[in-house]
């Protein structure tokens, strides 16, 4: 069975809610149900399974493993309906939370990387083991994780296929795909240069122009008529999820950088490229904000107290994060056709920490201090694992991955916490 069925084939279930009937596709319900990994009677209590069938279960269904996972799988199925029979500002709400996408267009840095890097003249790569090893089958696919990214937890919440990363893919498949594209490039950034000292990657820029290039070449062969691509584009989510190379490769690199500054220069180009995909025809967006990085392995490993966060960088990197915020409400008053989901992606990593501020920390269940690869971290300047890298053998007990990326469990755990807590993802209203 391929990939994309053996993940997204299931039953539709109908769930009425007040002066609504939403038809649903709950594969994940669905095919637990049908491998006896939770039956009807056990939906919301616990499971016990043993470490050996715990394990082929992850395997099996690509989905992290930890007590109360039928729980949480379930909960993904259902949340997005108590989101649309939710009474707060409405539409949008509904749209987002519970949209109906036919596509999921995926741009960013190695957060969301779907193997663009494989194909580019660059050292930074993740297409080799101990990458991917709870992926499916195995394989390191080029996604800087073990296993699932949080744009695949995204496409699979709408119901979408996993989304391929654009410089893998050919011609003639690039004319059949209408589900989306992932044009995530791993060190680059919304500044054009961020990166480039280590090799090719994509920027910001150039992501949309791959993107307009999908249009004129691809999506105008597949939709005959305008009207029906203008409507494909207009229905379509925009996932951007990029900004973090900048201040790990620029600012943090340059002395006495003024952090005000240089967040307007980011905010600047940032805003240019979503007027650009609106322009194209983008109407609906996922924005992601910058992640706190100066509480990854890489940073807090050097840092004294040992294990405490780099605080100036936090505080640069979330003024950048409110001027985004802010930023995103006058654009929608600017165009009032587009729809902005707004995701705290910094203070969720935060609060996988244990605490609410970048110094707290001790109180989670999970390592948030070392990477899961190298098992043993010595603060080395490199922020990805070696093919010769020994990794833990418990990467669900871990957030981080390697030194600068999460593992399968974290990413997973942020697509429960998007869409049940609106402190976490919500609607842009003003």
């Amino acid at each position: 069975m391929h990939l994309h069925q053996r993940f997204w084939l299931a039953s539709s279930f109908s769930f009425f809610v007040p002066s609504l009937l939403i038809q649903h596709k709950c594969f994940v319900l669905d095919s637990l149900i049908s491998t006896g990994s939770c039956d009807k009677g056990s939906f919301f209590i616990s499971l016990f399974f043993s470490k050996q069938e715990k394990h082929r279960e992850k395997k099996r269904m690509g989905f992290p493993s930890f007590p109360n996972s039928c729980f949480l799988l379930i909960l993904l199925c259902l949340v997005n309906i108590s989101t649309i029979s939710s009474t707060e500002p409405l539409k949008q709400e509904a749209v987002l939370f519970g949209g109906n996408f036919p596509a999921l267009y995926v741009i960013g840095d190695s957060l969301v990387d779907a193997g663009n890097n494989n194909n580019l003249e660059t050292s930074v790569k993740s297409n080799y083991p101990p990458y991917g090893s709870d992926f499916e089958g195995g394989k390191a696919t080029g996604r800087f994780s073990n296993g699932k990214t949080i744009a695949d937890y995204i496409a699979m919440y709408y119901g979408l296929p996993l989304v391929p990363a654009y410089m893998g893919l050919s011609e003639e498949q690039k004319n059949n795909i209408s589900t989306g594209i992932n044009y995530a490039s791993a060190s680059c950034g919304i500044l054009f240069n961020t990166g480039k000292r280590v090799g090719q990657c994509l920027s910001l820029s150039v992501q949309v122009d791959l993107f307009q290039e999908t249009i004129e070449k691809n999506l105008k062969t597949k939709f005959k008529n305008p009207s029906e691509l203008s409507e494909h584009l207009a229905q379509s989510l925009f996932m951007i999820a990029i900004g973090v190379n900048d201040y790990a490769s620029i600012f943090r690199k340059t002395p006495n950088f003024n952090a005000t500054e240089f967040a307007d220069k980011l905010l600047q180009e940032y805003l240019i490229q979503i007027e650009r995909l609106h322009t194209l025809g983008a109407k609906k967006f996922f924005i992601n904000n910058v992640k706190p990085l100066g509480c990854y392995p890489n940073m807090i490993v050097t840092s004294e107290p040992r294990g405490s966060c780099n605080e100036p960088l936090n505080l640069a990197i979330g003024l950048f994060n409110t001027k985004l915020r802010n930023s995103l409400s006058q654009m929608k008053q600017k165009f009032n056709d587009t729809a902005f989901l707004y995701s705290d992606y910094y203070n969720y990593m935060l609060g996988l920490r244990g605490g609410t501020s970048s110094n707290q920390a001790g109180s989670s269940p999970l390592n948030s201090t070392a990477p899961c690869c190298p098992e043993v971290y010595d603060g080395a300047p490199t922020t990805t694992c070696w093919p010769s890298s020994i990794a833990c053998k418990e990467p669900d007990t871990h957030i981080f991955f390697d030194p600068f990326h999460p593992t399968q469990l974290a990413n997973y755990k942020y697509s429960i916490a998007c869409f049940n807590e609106r402190s976490i993802c919500h609607v842009v209203n003003n």
